[in-house]
């Protein structure tokens, strides 16, 4: 007996009628439905079996050719409906470390006292935020003198170095004289009161554009604040501009041009974080925030000289900032100095209802190190790589009693970064079927864009599946180590992103910069071990000299 309509699933009864009439009308070897005069033909199914390196039958095309069909005018169906760019899809991506610990407590707080008095209105712009936080804690100085003082550096160097993209004077203004009312009362938030910042540009904040650094999003306005946003403001830190990154989180060129190094203006600052680095470098915010995918917060950071914190993935909110990689996106901080950014984290970390990949871990600063103990690897290439006898982070480690050995992580497969093609593409989906995708310059998102529509949905889930292999290899060749140091970035970038270990840079002499890498959702004892070695080669301490700038 035939089945009836009830008898089939929807998707096979919307088949069923597509094939009987694409049948009758083109035959088999090409399906179309009624009134469209683009039929798919077996020449079709051909070619993107070339495409995607894989070979069917003549005969087992015929079969697939109504499923073809079906999913096409399923496409359609989904174009039709206009996604905001903050609805991700229903899979959540998790470490191996899981999500969630239960009354995970969250506390930071500066080591020690650091400043006894205000210096020069030049010190107080390269101070850490620990410095000024005590000055401000003891009404040494206000938060209105010290936004001022960074609003007039924004106002003379960034148009040279071409790293803000919105000022936000007037409310910086007003976020500044409420911390200083709500001090004078006794009220005081913590480490954060005060202190001015800035932020990259992919982040929404209410009634302030959020120009993603591409020319077809320069007015784009959002009615809501991100998350890391609203979180910061209950810290109570200042809010003073919002910094240039490279068009849709890629390099440093934006539709204004490219963001200078302040070490070297003549260069970029590398990206995607690139206003975020350099602002910071040039003493033009007390911190900043950024985001990385895959390298825009660490190497902005080495070639900007200053400390980027790249937390493991879920330890920070990505709701409100623009998407990229749902299952790579991360937000952390760039400061100058290691300290600062524990004391950053610990104020926008946390789980969010409107990021489910958010997650509550404990973070807690300052963290002993118990040196004896702790054991240390150097990313080598191979077996017979040796360690370098002159390191000047290893030997810090060493003296204070860390057992150093070599690491080295198998490579990853080229196919990996196939899932940052494709979600990025999914991200920008509607972005790319427009005309306004033309209007997009000095940028080759746009070839990604397309390129990925020719990745298969099997293939990206299969490169999902081999990432949780390299997430379990990983583990196994990371040992019992509790964190490694690589030169510059290391060639575990891409490891690390796709995992979602997090890293830290220690800028060193002249543009040198050493990385450290730890265990997941160990950034307490990661940052101690930075911020512990930076303060003996006193690096950060170093300024660009701004008079070729301004």
């Amino acid at each position: 007996m035939e089945p009836t309509v009830t008898d089939l699933s929807r998707k096979s009864f919307v088949k069923s009628l597509i094939l009987t009439a694409a049948s009758a009308a083109l035959g088999t070897e090409s399906l179309a439905a009624a009134g469209d005069d683009d039929p798919i033909t077996l020449d079709d199914l051909r070619s993107m079996e070339k495409i995607v390196g894989i070979s069917f039958t003549d005969a087992e095309r015929k079969e697939v050719l109504a499923e073809v069909l079906a999913a096409r005018k399923g496409y359609e169906s989904v174009r039709a409906e206009h996604i905001e760019f903050t609805t991700e899809p229903r899979t959540v991506f998790r470490t191996l470390a899981g999500g969630s610990i239960p009354n995970s407590r969250v506390a930071a707080s500066p080591t020690r006292t650091h400043h006894a008095s205000r210096g020069t209105d030049e010190d107080l712009a390269f101070a850490s935020v620990v410095e000024l936080g005590d000055l401000i804690r003891t009404k040494k100085l206000s938060s209105t003198e010290l936004t001022k003082l960074y609003l007039a550096r924004l106002e003379k160097y960034s148009p040279t170095l071409l790293n803000v993209v919105t000022l936000t004077a007037d409310l910086a203004l007003e976020q500044a004289k409420q911390a200083d009312d709500e001090i004078m009362s006794g009220r005081y938030r913590g480490p954060l009161h005060g202190i001015p910042f800035g932020v990259k540009d992919l982040f929404s904040v209410k009634g302030i554009p959020s120009t993603w650094g591409a020319e077809p999003y320069e007015n784009q306005v959002f009615d809501f604040d991100c998350t890391v946003i609203t979180k910061l403001r209950e810290a109570g830190a200042v809010l003073l501009a919002k910094l240039s990154m490279g068009a849709l989180a890629m390099g440093d060129h934006w539709f204004k041009g490219r963001t200078a190094n302040p070490w070297n203006a003549a260069e970029g600052s590398s990206g995607s974080s690139a206003g975020s680095a350099s602002a910071t470098a040039a003493g033009l915010v007390g911190f900043s925030i950024g985001t990385e995918t895959l390298g825009s917060i660490v190497s902005p950071s080495i070639r900007c000289r200053v400390t980027g914190l790249r937390p493991t993935y879920g330890r920070v909110s990505r709701y409100g900032a623009m998407a990229l990689s749902y299952t790579m996106d991360k937000v952390g901080p760039i400061c100058r100095r290691a300290e600062d950014s524990a004391l950053v984290l610990a104020a926008i970390c946390g789980s969010d209802p409107n990021d489910p990949s958010a997650v509550d871990r404990p973070f807690v600063w300052p963290q002993r190190v118990d040196w004896k103990n702790l054991k240390v690897g150097y990313l080598v290439q191979n077996e017979k790589t040796a360690i370098p006898s002159d390191d000047p982070v290893l030997k810090i480690l060493e003296a204070r009693g860390a057992k150093i050995s070599p690491v080295f992580f198998s490579p990853v497969p080229d196919g990996l970064l196939q899932i940052l093609d494709v979600e990025s593409a999914s991200a920008f989906d509607e972005f790319t079927r427009t005309e306004a995708i033309h209007e997009l310059k000095n940028s080759s998102w746009p070839q990604t864009f397309r390129a990925a529509r020719y990745i298969p949905a099997v293939e990206y889930l299969q490169a999902q599946r081999a990432r949780t292999l390299l997430m379990k290899r990983f583990e196994k060749e990371f040992g019992d180590l509790d964190l490694y140091v690589c030169a510059r970035s290391g060639y575990t970038l891409a490891h690390t992103n796709l995992t979602g270990h997090p890293q830290i840079v220690i800028p060193l002499q002249a543009g040198n910069a050493h990385s450290l890498v730890g265990r997941l959702y160990k950034e307490d004892l990661l940052v101690s071990v930075a911020h512990a070695v930076q303060e003996e080669l006193g690096f950060y301490k170093l300024r660009p000299d701004l008079s070729k700038v301004g």
